[in-house]
C-alpha cells in the first residue's frame, strides 16, 4: 500500500496556463479532479454524457473564478472524442493534461454475466482510455509536452468476485498505461496510472451490496493525488503507479 506523496511546496510546479481535459467530469472523482486542477490554476474542460449536470459543474467552476468549458461527450464514440479534443484546441489552442477518469461498472458472476454488459464495461473503462489518449496525443506530440493520467482502480491488480469485466478492463488499462509510457517518454509526455481503492461516489448508487461508506476514500483524496502528480517537476514523477488505500475493497 503506497500512499500519495506530498512534495515540499518549493518543489511544486504551477498549473497556471495549463489546459486539462477531464472525462467523467460531471460528478464524483472527475468533478473533484476538475475543481482541484482549477484551484491549482489550470483551465479545465470537462466531458461527460449528461449535458445538464455537466453544464452546471462548468457554471459553478466559472463562478469560483476558474476558466471552464463543458463538452458533452460519449467517450466510447471515436467521433465524439475527436470533437472533444478539437473543441478544446479551438477554445484554448493547446492541451497539456488529459485525465481519463470516465468509466462504469456492471457486476455479477461470470456464468450469469450478459455479453452486452461485458461490452459496456470494457468499452467505458478500456476502449475509452485508448480513444481519448489517441486523440489527445496528436497535439501533445506536436507541442513536445503533455501529461496523461489514467484513473483506474485497485481492481487492476486485485481480483474481486463478481467483477470479471471490471477487473479485466482496469487491468487492461494499466497495461495500456505502461505501454504508452514507454512509447512517449522520449517525447516529453508523462503517463501515470492512479489506482484508488473504494471511493464514496454515485458509482455505488445502484449496487445494493457495497463496502461501508465510512471506510471509503472521498473523491477529494483521489483529486489531491492527481493534482500532486501534475504539479511535480518532470524529473520527479514519470510513469509511476500510485496506489491509494484501502487495498482490501474494490
Amino acid at each position: 500500500m503506497v500512499p500519495p506523496t506530498h512534495p515540499n511546496q518549493s518543489d511544486i510546479g504551477t498549473l497556471e496556463g495549463k489546459v486539462a481535459v477531464i472525462t467523467g467530469g460531471s460528478k464524483g472523482i472527475g468533478k473533484a479532479i476538475a475543481y482541484g486542477l482549477a484551484a491549482a490554476g489550470a483551465k479545465v474542460v470537462i466531458a461527460a454524457r449528461t449535458r445538464e449536470t455537466l453544464e452546471q459543474v462548468a457554471v459553478d467552476l466559472r463562478e469560483s473564478g476558474a476558466e471552464a468549458l463543458a463538452v458533452p461527450t460519449d467517450v466510447t464514440d471515436a467521433d465524439a472524442v475527436e470533437r472533444l479534443i478539437q473543441g478544446t484546441l479551438d477554445a484554448y489552442q493547446h492541451l497539456d493534461i488529459l485525465v481519463n477518469n470516465a468509466g462504469i461498472g456492471h457486476f455479477g458472476p461470470v456464468v450469469d454475466f450478459m455479453p452486452s454488459d461485458w461490452d459496456t464495461v470494457i468499452n467505458s473503462n478500456l476502449k475509452a482510455v485508448y480513444l481519448c489518449t489517441k486523440s489527445a496525443l496528436s497535439p501533445m506530440l506536436a507541442q513536445g509536452s503533455g501529461q496523461i493520467i489514467n484513473v483506474l482502480s485497485v481492481a487492476a491488480k486485485v481480483a474481486f468476485e463478481a467483477s470479471s469485466a471490471y477487473c479485466a478492463a482496469k487491468a487492461g488499462a494499466l497495461a495500456f498505461t505502461k505501454v504508452l509510457a514507454s512509447e512517449v517518454r522520449q517525447q516529453n509526455i508523462r503517463v501515470t496510472a492512479v489506482l484508488p481503492g473504494s471511493v464514496h461516489t454515485p458509482f455505488w448508487d445502484e449496487i445494493p451490496q457495497h463496502p461501508d461508506f465510512e471506510q471509503m476514500l472521498k473523491p477529494e483524496h483521489v483529486a489531491d493525488t492527481v493534482v500532486s502528480v501534475c504539479q511535480q517537476p518532470s524529473g520527479m514523477v514519470t510513469e509511476e503507479v500510485v496506489v491509494m488505500p484501502p487495498l482490501g475493497i474494490l
